[in-house]
């Protein structure tokens, strides 16, 4: 006996907003198109869902409300334009990063080289490199993650969208590397890279994150930066002072209380501190809070 789609719909929206679920009719919707093989927009064109169907939604639902994160349920992530594969052991890629993204563009594009080299520290699934070396043509990404699960996801990532980078003309080097040692694969750069960007994990140790979809299921290495969160900031900076090019672009995200230019927590303070950067800016993200620092090489 089926089920009217929008009776569905309705209770499993009900189920997650009790469960605490942030976004339910979103969940809801995704669960249910992922579930029939259709696009979330097209779930008004369906007008009953049939047992069987319902029985395999049901099982998504259930663990969308133990607050699995609903981007391992569907197994992939949209950012800007790609559709990235994610899971557990990688960090899920937020909207918030695609501004740092997008001010990366617009400085790479800007400058209209024949070739850009770009540098991605704690690449992840690699979200932020691919999206540099598909929307910025002719350029040389290289993009460093230390993990093995994470790199395992970058790695597959690339694979898929090799035909992307391939019409933009870029190269993209994986590299599985730990950024606080020395990595060869990036000794001969040094001086000659035009944009160095990164999203390190930037969360003090000491603090929980609230969400249980951050807290219980994303992988502590890409949360925890140390006592103040800045640990790996710093290697991110000091790394960019050896590669980047005089009049080189930086973009480091960071934490919403994390960009103070006069405070020693502060992402726009080390790279002043540095003296190696002019132009540091702070950026806000959609909510308009601090979200990453970008600067210009001296």
């Amino acid at each position: 006996m089926s089920k009217l789609t929008r009776s569905v719909l309705v209770d499993i929206e009900l189920r997650l907003k009790n469960a605490g679920v942030p976004s339910p009719r979103f969940d809801a919707e995704s669960l249910v198109a992922f579930s029939l093989g259709i696009e979330r927009n097209r779930i008004g064109l369906v007008k009953d869902i049939e047992d069987d169907q319902y029985r395999e939604i049901e099982k998504l639902v259930e663990k969308r409300v133990r607050r699995i994160p609903l981007q391992h349920i569907l197994g992939e992530q949209g950012f800007r334009r790609l559709v990235l594969n994610v899971g557990p052991g990688v960090f899920i890629p937020r909207p918030e990063t695609e501004l740092l993204v997008e001010s990366t563009v617009r400085y790479l594009k800007d400058k209209n080289q024949d070739r850009n080299i770009v540098v991605d520290l704690c690449s992840g699934s690699g979200a932020i490199a691919l999206a540099l070396a598909s929307e910025v043509g002719n350029s040389d990404v290289y993009a460093v993650e230390k993990t093995p699960e994470a790199f395992q996801y970058l790695t597959k990532n690339l694979a898929n969208n090799e035909e992307l980078l391939s019409k933009a003309n870029s190269k993209f080097i994986a590299i599985n590397a730990d950024i606080e040692e020395p990595i060869i694969d990036l000794e001969n750069l040094k001086f000659k890279v035009d944009a160095l960007v990164s999203n390190p994990p930037y969360i003090p140790n000491k603090m929980i994150p609230r969400e249980p979809e951050v807290k219980d299921h994303e992988p502590e290495m890409a949360l925890f930066g140390g006592r103040d969160g800045l640990d790996l900031v710093r290697v991110v900076i000091k790394i960019a002072q050896d590669l980047l090019k005089p009049g080189g672009f930086i973009a480091i995200e960071h934490a919403d209380v994390q960009g103070s230019n006069v405070e020693e927590t502060g992402v726009p303070y080390l790279l002043l501190e540095s003296k190696a950067f002019t132009k540091v800016e702070d950026r806000r993200d959609l909510n308009g809070l601090p979200r990453y620092t970008v600067g210009i090489k001296i």
